[in-house]
């Protein structure tokens, strides 16, 4: 990921350009990276001393999410009742085309200070959740909405994984 945070060398293994670049289509499964992503535990994702499970747990969800794998991102992430478990699980229904449900779980998060770090990443005055679900149904400019969702996933990460330490 481009950015100042380190992270061990099993988030590098699993965060790359081609991963992110990748991220908001449909795409195949690897069979590769879901045996990886079986064998990890939350507290193999990080270096320093969880404080807080649940973004912990947040970033577990994200990973499986960024590799294609919805159902086990949505079983961690329905399981974490906070605003950043809703924002990952509003996330994986937007992927999936539920875009009903994804606004849903978007209205369980709120104002988050990930939206900010989101528009910052792409150079925009604002990111608006539910015009990128609006965007998405419409199908309109992959690429565009390829870039959007990897910026928000990347700021939403990062978020995770900086607080649960």
């Amino acid at each position: 990921m481009s950015t100042n945070q380190k992270f061990p060398a099993i988030v590098d293994e699993l965060v790359t350009e081609n991963s992110l670049s990748n991220f908001g289509e449909v795409a195949q499964t690897d069979q590769a990276i879901e045996d990886r992503l079986r064998e990890i535990s939350v507290a193999d994702l990080f270096a320093e001393k969880i404080t807080d499970k649940n973004l912990a747990k947040c970033c577990l969800s994200g990973l499986w999410l960024l590799h294609h794998f919805l159902d086990d991102s949505h079983d961690i992430s329905q399981d974490i009742k906070t605003a950043e478990g809703s924002y990952w699980h509003g996330i994986m229904h937007r992927l999936e085309g539920d875009f009903g449900n994804s606004k849903y779980w978007y209205r369980q998060v709120g104002d988050h200070p990930v939206f900010l770090d989101t528009a910052q990443r792409l150079g925009v005055e604002q990111f608006d959740p539910y015009a990128f679900v609006d965007q998405c149904q419409s199908k309109n400019s992959k690429s565009e909405v390829q870039k959007i969702a990897s910026a928000e996933w990347q700021a939403l990460f990062e978020y995770c994984y900086h607080n649960a330490t």
